[in-house]
């Protein structure tokens, strides 16, 4: 269940650098409009990125996770472009830490008075190195990291049109969103930005361009997040900006640093990951959301089904060796009819046995059950005013194998 308390930053409790030929690459191939030179950025035009347009003539924040489980931060080339197109036309750069208490370590408000190109263009350059020192030094002052109020504070300090890069791991660990609860890794992205919608926590980024660098790249003593749980992440995020009224977001894709640690005394709890499901040979196990037997919202389709099919195969290996009977009983959040909901449960639970018949278990063995959202494991998903509790009913998606040897 979400828990909410009140925090200063206006939360509540709910349980090196990008390879300068990909930034070119990525303007050449989405930029829609003629413009310079791949890998630079000139005044008035802008670095697209997945279709997302980041006006360098605006105002750059930069909201930078430098803490412990955090690879060292570094900024991307395609985000330099961006920053000299902001000092170029005299915008404000601002640098905000992403930590227990998220605050702004930097401000620049320049001032170009070379008296020509070259003196000019020397100012830019020194206003930027500026900022990649301030990132590359960055450390933090509170335990625990909470992005969502990191991405509050910054939208509330970036002026119209800008573009706010978050770049962190995205593993917040207080706060609205935090990961210590692991079922947040089972929520669905788009019930995670409507709960914040509905208690007024959504961060300020109307009409403001949102680029997430790095999100989901760990370092110890933070486990490593597989790429399942690495797309989950940044589809949180994704989600919270798109409700957040973001005239658009963009994944800026970083090499893996793992080995480039922040050194830093400041604790942050550990995010403990999802655990692999373990098949009980005469018992039941949950599949949970989360996990690579996961399926797309509303929809009885697989996320990642030779990842589903890799699971699975443990309890093929067991099924082979035995004669129990296997129960399939799918559970679905209260969303929907009730009748809706039993249809759908019972089309995930045969979308299993699918796979498991197609590796070879006699499909007689296999019973399957719809139990909608009122299965006997069902906890309260929904509130007193009626709004859907994203981890709640993250819990209540799930199908659970029941093998019985009797």
């Amino acid at each position: 269940m979400i828990s909410l308390r009140s925090r200063g930053t206006g939360g509540t409790s709910f349980p090196a650098a990008l390879a300068f030929a990909a930034a070119a690459a990525l303007l050449a191939a989405c930029s829609a409009t003629a413009g310079p030179t791949p890998g630079s950025t000139a005044a008035g035009t802008s670095l697209t990125t997945d279709g997302c347009s980041a006006a360098p003539d605006k105002p750059v924040s930069l909201v930078v996770g430098a803490r412990a489980g955090s690879q060292r931060p570094a900024v991307a080339a395609g985000v330099q472009d961006l920053l000299s197109g902001a000092v170029q036309n005299q915008q404000s750069v601002q640098v905000f830490r992403v930590d227990g208490q998220p605050s702004r370590a930097l401000k620049i408000s320049p001032a170009i008075k070379g008296k020509n190109e070259s003196q000019r263009k020397q100012e830019i350059a020194n206003a930027v190195q500026q900022v990649a020192q301030a990132v590359a030094g960055l450390g933090p002052k509170s335990p625990e990291a909470d992005d969502l109020a990191a991405l509050s504070e910054a939208g509330k300090l970036t002026g119209d049109g800008g573009t706010v890069v978050l770049m962190d791991s995205g593993l917040s660990t207080t706060g609205t969103i935090s990961f210590r609860n692991t079922g947040m890794f089972d929520t669905d992205p788009g019930e995670v930005a409507n709960f914040l919608a509905a208690k007024h926590l959504l961060p300020e980024l109307k009409n403001k361009a949102v680029l997430l660098a790095g999100l989901g790249l760990t370092a110890d003593p933070q486990p490593a997040l597989d790429g399942n749980l690495q797309k989950k992440v940044i589809a949180l995020w994704q989600a919270v900006a798109a409700k957040a009224g973001a005239k658009c977001t963009a994944v800026l894709q970083l090499p893996d640093r793992r080995q480039e640690t922040v050194k830093t005394d400041v604790p942050v709890s550990k995010v403990e990951l999802p655990a692999s499901p373990v098949f009980q040979p005469c018992g039941t196990t949950v599949l949970r959301d989360s996990g690579p037997v996961g399926f797309l919202p509303n929809t009885a389709q697989l996320r990642d089904e030779a990842g589903a099919r890799n699971t699975l195969q443990t309890l093929v290996s067991q099924l082979a060796g035995g004669g129990q009977k296997v129960v399939l009983t799918g559970s679905t959040a209260t969303f929907g009819s009730p009748a809706d909901s039993v249809t759908l449960s019972k089309q995930r639970a045969e979308t299993v046995k699918a796979l498991l018949v197609k590796a070879g278990v006699a499909a007689e063995r296999i019973t399957t059950v719809g139990a909608g959202q009122t299965g006997r494991d069902h906890v309260p998903d929904v509130g007193p005013d009626g709004t859907l509790d994203p981890v709640a009913a993250a819990q209540n998606r799930s199908v659970v194998v029941a093998l019985s040897c009797g």
